[in-house]
Order: structure tokens, then C-alpha cells, then sequence
């Protein structure tokens, strides 16, 4: 894993500093490797005692995104390929999960800047953080239906602050949310030209504070960041899903069989909408109905308990569910005609679906052997 992240302690207010954490994995989109998740990790928990480092930044490197999701080749591999029975699986989803919490419960303000792609568990870490940047280039999105998984990385708890029809299609299409879109329905905080990540730099890094207090660091990142979104030259998107939100809403309602009957027949005069639509017609029927269900019991949930039921749920849907099939079929083999183990969610049966949210002897004994 040489260079997959990096490092970097910038200028902040004079004499305070900034820790920067940049994904540097261009290539991949900086796909969260389980060697990322745990340098990350530590990393933020050395910044967290250190009076100096009084805010941090994640960004991504290249031009393309933030960061497009988890390395779930990896875990396909250790599953098809090694036969581990979920060993790796749950090593990687627990970690990438505690990482998330630490980032969501962090005692230092945390901006994340989410250019370009933000999917998947790069959703994780920017929803996660205090301070959640998007620009034009922005491209927010859960697409774990297209490789049989669901949304998870915390989004049982996120998507739910969201209303339910939006929460819904969002988990459910893979739909691609812009900036104008995120920042409407709260999942952004701020919106700023693509350009103005150097800028940006520097007036962080300029002023003075008077102590490392956290209102003192908060109150200098809101000024600055209160500049930028007030900027004349800010190219305003027009809102998608906003705009489209009353035929959403009329889709969305019922059971998941009446949401598949609905979208089925759904026609709107937006092309993203209706490959929202289609990644929802030809993703797994199975991981339609976990979503569903997983969405309904985390309403009301508190964080940790959401990512510990996330665990149990990656591991068994990794394990039986039609994840390796999803991901062979999109990513490994890339034929793009994965053969999910139901044709339709009228074939998924209750009985089914309820197994994959208990923890089987397996996961158990695997868990009590996991490090904390």
C-alpha cells in the first residue's frame, strides 16, 4: 500500500495546524483499502491528542473524485477465491464502520471536501464529517444495489435524517445527487467552485485565534467557508430531485412490492431519473428488500447501534447474499449480467430476509475474535 494515503500537516491560523488526510489512489477512484481504513484510524486518533492539530481535512486525490466507494474486490476475493467464510469480510466492513464513528463523534472539526465522485464508503467518511463541501463536479450516491449489497457505511442512520420517499429512492436507484440537490436536502453543508480548494488553503490558514478552544477553530472555518458560498462566480446547478420530488414521493410509497410495481411504470422527463430507475429494475431483488427493511428498523436508531447491526447484515450478504455474484459481474469479470438468486422481490421471502439480519454461529465466533 505505498502512498495509498497520505499525511499532511497544513497551516491553520498561524500558528495551529491542519491535518490534512488525502486518498491517493487516482486510479481506483481511491477506493478504500482495508490498509487505508486502518492507517486513517490511527492516524486520526494521534491528531485527536494533539493541541496543535485543531481541525482536520479529507480530501481525495485526482480529478475524478473524492472517493468512489470500499475496495469490495478485496473482500469478494477473500470470499470466492480463499473461501474464508467472511473472515476479511468482517474484518473490513468492522473497521471501515469504526472508522466512521470515530469520524462522526470526533472532539475536532472535520471538513471533508467531496469533489467528483462520493459514493459508497466514500459517502461514509463525508457524511460523517462536521463540515461536508460539494461543488459542481459533485456527485453524491449509495450504488450497493448495482452489487447486491445495500447501502450501509452509517447510511441506516444518515439517509434517515432525509424524508422517507427521498431516503428511499436514494438507497434503492444508485441515483447520483448534485450539489445544489445535497446542499437542499442537508447532506452538504456548504457548495463552492471546484477551483477554490487552494483558496481555500490559504484562508484557513490565515488569521489568528486566540486559543485551540473548539468554538474558537469552529467559528474560523464557518467565516471562511460563509465567504466562498457567498461568491458571485458560484455556478448554481438546478435541483433534480427537488423539483421532481412530488412524482418521487408518489413512487416511493408502500411496501417494496408496490415500489417495484411503481417504478416499473415511472416515467419522468429526466435521464438520471430514469437510469435511477433502471439501476433499481436490474439490481438485486434481494438487497431491494434488505434495504427496505434495513431503512423501516433504523428510523429513530442511534449511531453505534445502526453500524453494529451494519456488521452483522455486511457479513451475511457478503457471505450468502448476492454480493460476490454483484460485484463479479460489475467489477471482477465486468460482463455486466450478474445472475442475482431471485428474479423479482415478490421471490424473496420474509423468512429469507429475516436470516440475513441474525448473526449466524459463524459471525459470532469470528466477532470474538476480532480485536476491539
Amino acid at each position: 500500500m505505498p502512498h495509498s494515503v497520505e499525511f499532511l500537516s497544513l497551516p491553520f491560523a498561524s500558528h495551529f495546524k491542519l491535518g490534512c488526510i488525502r486518498l491517493n489512489s487516482a486510479r481506483t477512484l481511491n477506493a478504500l483499502s482495508l490498509e487505508m481504513i486502518e492507517a486513517i484510524f490511527q492516524q486520526l486518533h494521534a491528531w485527536q491528542e494533539d493541541p496543535y492539530v485543531v481541525a482536520v481535512l479529507i480530501e481525495g486525490d485526482g480529478n475524478k473524485g473524492f472517493c468512489a466507494g470500499g475496495n469490495v474486490v478485496d473482500v469478494y476475493r477473500s470470499i470466492a477465491e480463499q473461501n474464508d467464510h467472511g473472515a476479511f469480510s468482517l474484518q473490513y466492513f468492522g473497521r471501515e464502520y469504526q472508522l466512521d464513528q470515530l469520524i462522526h463523534e470526533y472532539r475536532k472539526p472535520v471538513i471533508c471536501w467531496g469533489h467528483g465522485y462520493v459514493m459508497g464508503g466514500g459517502m461514509g467518511l463525508f457524511m460523517a464529517a462536521r463540515y461536508r463541501l460539494v461543488m459542481p463536479s459533485t456527485r453524491l450516491a449509495m450504488p450497493e444495489i448495482k452489487i447486491g449489497l445495500y447501502p450501509d457505511v452509517g447510511a441506516s442512520y444518515f439517509l434517515n435524517k432525509l424524508p422517507e420517499h427521498i431516503a428511499r429512492f436514494l438507497a434503492l436507484t444508485a441515483y447520483q445527487v448534485n450539489a445544489t440537490d445535497a446542499c437542499e436536502l442537508g447532506l452538504a453543508t456548504h457548495y463552492l467552485c471546484d477551483e477554490a480548494y487552494s483558496e481555500l488553503l490559504d484562508q484557513l490558514a490565515a488569521g489568528i485565534l486566540e486559543d485551540n478552544s473548539h468554538e474558537h477553530v469552529a467559528q474560523h472555518i464557518e467565516r471562511v467557508l460563509h465567504g466562498f458560498t457567498m461568491s458571485d462566480d458560484l455556478p448554481l446547478l438546478k435541483p433534480e430531485l427537488i423539483s421532481h420530488e412530488k412524482e418521487i414521493k408518489k413512487v416511493m410509497s408502500g411496501d417494496i412490492v408496490n415500489i417495484h410495481h411503481s417504478l416499473k411504470s415511472f416515467e419522468v422527463d429526466s435521464q438520471s431519473l430514469m437510469s435511477a430507475r433502471e439501476n433499481f429494475l436490474k439490481g438485486s431483488p434481494l438487497s431491494a428488500c434488505l434495504i427496505l427493511e434495513q431503512l423501516n428498523w433504523g428510523k429513530g436508531k442511534q449511531l453505534a447501534a445502526v453500524f453494529e447491526r451494519e456488521t452483522v447484515l455486511s457479513v451475511n450478504v457478503s457471505v450468502h447474499g448476492d454480493f460476490c455474484e454483484g460485484v463479479r459481474a460489475l467489477l471482477v469479470d465486468k460482463d455486466q449480467k450478474p445472475v442475482w438468486q431471485h428474479s423479482t422481490v415478490l421471490e424473496v421471502s420474509k423468512e429469507s430476509l429475516a436470516s440475513y439480519f441474525n448473526p449466524a454461529p459463524t459471525v459470532t465466533e469470528l466477532r470474538s475474535c476480532q480485536p476491539n
